[in-house]
């Protein structure tokens, strides 16, 4: 619903790529940008990002760290005349954006230049250049935080935004920034993570655990103390029970697997090497990373991205031993995204099975178990899906055709089908066995 009332409370935006859509457009216009929201968020991130994207500077000054000559400039007598020695931080020339840190936490001494850089671009005969934008964080004024607030008619100039802590924005970063396996697949099954504990000390969990050793890692009570100084016990607890905490440091990327390991010679020589070592613990652990992204919400930004292969992942699944690789099957299967990755006509071989492309491919794929069991899992999954979105279902509930369509189906899948007969048993829908 719209906001008409004219109230000061703005509608949170997610950090990620829909705010940084925002701030390009702000640096267009040369509008100066007030960023409110909880600290360890990345606020000063999603700028960076953003300079990054438009190809131009970034400048961060850290408000709680200066003092008032430092923005306004120490004074000179030039001629008779006092006036200000530029400050060496301040921007000279070229393009890029400036960000006022801790704007709010400041003391009014150094917050009232810093609105006037801000906002009028200047500060005495200091002037910003052209090229460049200015943009300030602060934290919000109720809670916990001690703030000088700011005047409403000053808020006013700003282009003020709230945002907050996006976890899907935070893994498209996660996933390009090293971030440890434990912490990745932690981020992709817990949808409140980010609202318990900012991003900022899941990054830093994550370089504790980096840098731990092989040793170390297995030593509970140290593993407690260093992330009691992040994390609360209940995240404790669920971090140190994510599988993929004590995989070894094999480098392999799960995200680079999922996208080109049928074309990665490379790390196809290193997991074939384990094979011939007998080393199947560091597959398995891999395996355990590759579930955490295919059966989640992960798996659908990766395929939106283009960052998901089915031949990758099927090369991949060759590999692995019988049980870990049927692990990965079901994960894939089971998952409603992966629908995406396959493609499949639900109202061509719902209303004749028998003559669809799809009867083809399921046999198929049930005659090669061991290759192709996750499709035909999908399939299931992603006809499930289908048959709860129809508007019609009462109409299809009276025709023979469809209802046969349904039985072979079921013949097809065979013991796995189970999900789908639970399905249509809650739609009432009863298939018409094949003879």
């Amino acid at each position: 619903m719209s906001d008409t009332t004219g109230s000061a409370k703005h509608k949170e935006i997610p950090i990620g790529p829909r705010l940084k859509a925002v701030l390009k457009v702000a640096y267009k216009a040369r509008r100066p940008v007030l960023l409110e929201g909880p600290t360890g968020i990345g606020k000063s991130e999603v700028l960076a990002e953003a300079a990054k994207d438009l190809g131009i500077d970034f400048i961060v000054l850290d408000l709680s760290l200066l003092e008032p000559p430092d923005l306004v400039g120490l004074p000179v007598i030039q001629d008779g005349r006092t006036t200000y020695a530029t400050p060496s931080i301040l921007p000279q020339s070229g393009s890029g954006l400036l960000m006022l840190e801790e704007l709010n936490r400041a003391e009014r001494y150094i917050q009232q230049p810093a609105l006037q850089l801000l906002t009028a671009r200047t500060l005495h005969h200091y002037k910003l250049p052209e090229g460049w934008s200015t943009c300030a964080a602060i934290n919000p004024e109720e809670g916990e935080y001690q703030v000088t607030p700011l005047d409403p008619a000053m808020r006013a100039r700003f282009l003020h935004l709230t945002v907050r802590a996006d976890r899907e924005g935070w893994l498209e970063w996660a996933r390009s920034h090293h971030i440890h396996p434990a912490v990745m697949q932690l981020a992709t099954s817990h949808e409140r993570m980010l609202e318990a504990v900012p991003p900022r000390s899941w990054t830093y969990v994550s370089d504790i655990l980096h840098a731990l050793s092989a040793e170390e890692i297995h030593d509970r009570l140290l593993l407690w103390d260093l992330l009691s100084g992040y994390l609360p016990p209940l995240w404790i607890d669920i971090l140190l029970a994510q599988s993929s905490l004590l995989a070894p440091d094999d480098d392999i990327d799960v995200h680079g697997l999922l996208a080109s390991f049928d074309k990665d010679k490379g790390m196809q020589a290193t997991l074939e090497g384990w094979q011939q070592e007998g080393k199947t613990d560091r597959l398995q652990q891999v395996g355990l990373r590759v579930k955490s992204v295919v059966e989640g919400p992960e798996l659908g930004a990766l395929h939106g991205q283009g960052l998901f292969s089915m031949d990758a992942f099927e090369s991949f699944l060759a590999m692995l031993p019988g049980d870990t690789r049927e692990t990965l099957q079901e994960a894939f299967g089971y998952n409603p995204l992966s629908s995406l990755c396959l493609s499949f006509d639900f109202e061509g071989f719902l209303r004749n099975y028998k003559s669809s492309s799809v009867q083809k491919k399921l046999q198929r794929w049930k005659g090669e178990p061991a290759a192709y069991r996750h499709r035909w899992l999908s399939c299931q999954t992603s006809l499930s899906q289908h048959l709860e979105q129809l508007s019609n279902l009462s109409e299809l509930r009276r025709k023979n055709t469809f209802k046969r369509s349904l039985g072979w189906i079921l013949g097809e899948i065979g013991e796995d089908a189970m999900p789908l007969v639970k399905t249509l048993k809650r739609l009432n829908i009863e298939p018409i066995a094949p003879r």
